[in-house]
């Protein structure tokens, strides 16, 4: 979804008449993928109508919608649909509720990395990377280091979404006994691209076979990583 321009002028094809009941569902979710190019405040009566109604095909776009256009309001009507029985329309509040950047949705979003679908569980650690904060990061390393899955790249990507002061606890990590942990470390600290960090990925690159839960060597995770961390240096250069 774009960033907001001008809305359309008095009269448009839209204004005022946001009637999701009456709309083809693949009408208004590609009508709301657009909303930042028409959207203003008077789009908002409807489209907080369109997210109270939990059973329309369409919620999970409303949602959208409304963070792209900054509707707080619409925040605990976003923050309930985390509990809706579609994981896509649980994804795209995971997403809604990043966007605002609401630090009261970190409890509800925290439930969200046990979730029983990854995408669902990626989202939520994404939208905690996004709001930031203490309690955020808190909940992140903690469903890390507890290890409920083991496919949580998502939560050392969120992680590293927290930037230097982070470094030196992960690079900590990378000595721990546990291969998944050391692992996960390796790919947070590729995705920080600090100068710290090199000299620990280098070492496990180069000596550490153990394998993971997974079956991967953290070897080759500290490999990945280093080539993150390439990348992001060689891009932040030539910008």
């Amino acid at each position: 979804m774009g960033r907001a321009r001008p809305s359309a002028g008095p009269g448009g094809p839209v204004r005022g008449r946001l009637r999701h009941p009456t709309q083809d569902v693949t009408v208004w979710t590609k009508a709301l993928n657009r909303i930042a190019l028409f959207g203003d405040a008077s789009v908002e009566p409807g489209l907080l109508r369109a997210l109270a109604d939990t059973g329309h095909r369409g919620v999970r776009w409303s949602a959208l919608a409304c963070a792209e256009l900054g509707f707080r309001r619409a925040v605990p009507l976003i923050t309930a649909l985390l509990e809706h029985p579609d994981p896509m329309v649980r994804e795209g509040a995971c997403e809604a509720l990043g966007l605002f950047e609401d630090h009261a949705a970190v409890p509800a979003l925290t439930a969200r990395l046990n979730d029983e679908a990854n995408w669902v569980r990626s989202r939520a650690a994404l939208a905690l990377g996004q709001i930031g904060g203490d309690r955020a990061l808190a909940a992140l390393w903690q469903a890390m280091m507890e290890r409920r899955n083991p496919k949580a790249g998502h939560l050392a990507s969120a992680i590293a979404a927290f930037g230097p002061p982070l470094v030196d606890d992960l690079i900590a990590l990378t000595t721990d006994p546990d291969p998944d942990l050391r692992a996960l470390a390796c790919r947070a600290l590729g995705s920080t691209a600090d100068d710290r960090a090199l000299p620990a990925l280098e070492r496990l690159a180069a000596h550490d076979l153990a394998r993971t839960t997974l079956g991967g060597l953290v070897a080759t995770a500290a490999k990945q990583g280093l080539r993150t961390a390439h990348r992001i240096r060689a891009r932040t250069a030539s910008t």
